[in-house]
């Protein structure tokens, strides 16, 4: 495999030699495989975006990713590539690291000698910078990130976690340029090590509201190859949520389908898989999209053959998504944004409506179809 050159501190990006390829070079040449770190989830050579809420225990699950790849254990239940790795944490201090790892270890039967191949440096209280940038826009690596790509080919690492965006990014994150610069740049350190970096970060309000996990401008999520989102389960039949349940998404990814799901539960100090994951796939988000189209049709025709009706007014027990969610077998494996979403966007195109029915004094409106047998929906 033919590598940049290395990254060294005042890289001048802009005039990197170019490799040309001619096609008929690779007549003849056998196909190489695609490297996955953890198998359609976070490939090699590329940065995976790994979006969660505060609170929601990714710098813990990134903790235990790298357990499992230092030791060749499963990973919430499944395989991933067994070998050194790099952790940069500047959220948590050594002592929290510790303590972590030691939750960790009891849940995986480990103790710390089997923890040969992992090696993590907490950064609690310095200056995390790892791309500043000029006046014109250019972004310049800092001595800190040479000293992580350093410290990674030393280690052998082929996974590098950097916990997070928050902390190393010297740009703003609203301007598109300096996002894709800082993204390029962990993909220079991917390549670098032949392995995969996972980039922390906390998603944006609209991300969370809307539940699409991502922050700032879209230009994060276009910038890497594959985004993760930790999030906690909704609201169920008006009751709290579980705090120990959370779900695992994989929502973008450029070599894999997307709209894949782990359901989770945090035990003892870490994460396993609760075994509800959804069977469900979707080949891209589109397909995801289309389902959730379906689902709230369906639901909406299932709660009207039973004489329930809905309406669009959050907030009153026959809101239309969270009546479809809780009470329909069609809206089970959505959140009710999702459904939200996709009431939105039926109404915009005219295949549902919100009529209104009773006197002036008590006027009450719901939701019924409008053309329940276009073909294909």
């Amino acid at each position: 495999m033919q590598h940049n050159p290395p990254i060294q501190a005042g890289d001048d990006f802009a005039f990197a030699a170019l490799r040309i390829v001619n096609p008929i070079s690779l007549h003849g040449k056998d196909v190489p495989d695609r490297e996955w770190l953890w198998p359609d989830w976070i490939p090699m050579n590329s940065t995976t975006a790994f979006y969660g809420d505060g609170g929601t225990g990714k710098s813990l699950m990134s903790q235990q990713l790298m357990t499992a790849c230092a030791t060749g254990l499963p990973f919430l239940g499944y395989d991933v590539l067994e070998c050194p790795v790099f952790g940069v944490f500047c959220e948590d201090d050594e002592t929290e690291l510790h303590r972590r790892q030691d939750r960790i270890n009891s849940k995986l039967n480990l103790d710390f000698r089997s923890l040969g191949n992992m090696h993590w440096v907490s950064r609690v209280g310095d200056e995390n910078l790892l791309m500043t940038f000029s006046g014109e826009g250019r972004g310049e690596p800092t001595p800190l990130f040479q000293q992580i790509v350093t410290a990674a080919k030393s280690i052998g690492a082929r996974l590098v976690v950097i916990d997070t965006a928050a902390d190393t990014f010297g740009g703003n994150e609203n301007i598109r340029p300096q996002v894709r610069q800082f993204i390029s740049m962990l993909n220079r350190l991917a390549i670098e090590i032949n392995g995969a970096v996972v980039l922390l970060a906390h998603p944006s309000q609209t991300g969370k509201s809307s539940g699409s996990g991502d922050g700032g401008s879209t230009a994060w999520s276009n910038s890497v190859r594959s985004r993760l989102y930790l999030s906690r389960p909704e609201e169920k039949n008006g009751d709290p949520e579980d705090p120990d349940r959370r779900i695992l998404s994989r929502l973008k990814a450029n070599y894999a389908r997307t709209g894949d799901r782990v359901d989770l539960r945090w035990e003892s100090g870490a994460f396993e898989s609760d075994g509800t994951s959804e069977a469900q796939t979707f080949n891209s988000p589109a397909d995801r999209i289309d389902a959730v189209n379906r689902a709230f049709l369906a639901g909406l025709s299932e709660l009207t053959k039973s004489n329930f009706r809905c309406n669009i007014h959050k907030g009153q027990a026959n809101y239309a998504p969270k009546a479809i969610r809780d009470m329909t077998n069609s809206g089970n494996g959505f959140e009710i944004s999702e459904l939200e979403a996709a009431m939105k966007r039926l109404m915009r195109d005219s295949r549902i409506e919100s009529v209104e029915e009773g006197p002036a004094s008590r006027r009450r409106s719901y939701l019924r179809e409008t053309a329940p047998d276009i073909p294909g929906i």
